[in-house]
């Protein structure tokens, strides 16, 4: 099993994957041995870092306050987007909320379904219809997963596409935080900055992804006419954000 092991390994070291798939091999890992594995994450800055599988397991953590406000602030049925391993799902059906946990990696939502999440569906979040879905007083994106709308462009393209998910009084609820860190000059954040995972040889391709800062969310939130409020903030820069769309078209959706 070792040999076979090592031969898969170097066969996978050959070939590029989806974007997603090292953290769904990573994921996939730790729920089948119960330990963590190391995703390696290199942006286009030059910047390089590591994410443990074992963050996607778990709301412990440095940035476990905003996951604790922002699940007592969600309400009615919630859209998790970008569930991982269900962490936050799990936590949300604890609390009695009907949840449909939405990932785009068909090995997250395995696990997902494995721990118990009762909808975990595979899927993009800007291709998803009300007829597959239906309507959700709450959309759920943590652990920054507002980032995967990669641009400026990408955010207002991303929230466009919720408003008929939203039902009347519905919020987004999402963390995210300016680009803290980077290498060689600054990059222009509107654009995003581009990121790629690799893990046991998987190597995925680069994908956009979109650090916010508090005024930048302002004047996107104003341009769009959509209610902001910034629930909670981080002495790193971290911030938890509610939006809501305009009541009217809520309110009025045939």
């Amino acid at each position: 099993m070792n040999f076979l092991r090592r031969v898969s390994k170097r066969l996978r070291s050959l070939r590029r994957v989806e974007h997603h798939a090292p953290l769904g091999h990573a994921i996939q890992d730790h729920q089948e041995s119960g330990t963590g594995e190391v995703i390696e994450v290199l942006r286009s800055d030059g910047l390089s870092y590591s994410i443990s599988s074992e963050e996607f397991f778990s709301l412990g953590g440095r940035l476990e306050e905003l996951d604790q406000l922002a699940l007592r602030r969600a309400h009615g049925r919630v859209l998790d987007v970008g569930a991982g391993a269900g962490r936050h799902a799990l936590a949300l059906q604890k609390l009695d909320h009907e949840v449909v946990a939405l990932d785009i990696s068909p090995l997250c939502v395995e696990v997902m379904r494995q721990r118990g999440v009762a909808e975990a569906l595979v899927g993009d979040i800007f291709e998803l219809k009300r007829e597959k879905s239906g309507d959700f007083d709450t959309v759920l994106f943590l652990m920054q997963n507002i980032g995967i709308s990669g641009s400026l462009f990408g955010l207002e393209k991303l929230l466009l596409s919720l408003r008929p998910l939203i039902r009347p009084g519905g919020q987004i609820l999402f963390d995210s935080s300016p680009l803290l860190e980077f290498a060689g000059d600054s990059p222009d954040m509107s654009e995003g900055i581009d990121v790629y995972f690799s893990y046991d040889g998987y190597r995925g391709r680069s994908f956009s992804w979109l650090y916010l800062d508090e005024k930048t969310l302002v004047d996107v939130a104003a341009r769009l006419g959509w209610e902001l409020e910034i629930l909670a903030r981080m002495t790193e820069g971290e911030y938890l954000a509610r939006l809501r769309p305009p009541e009217d078209e809520t309110r009025n959706r045939p």
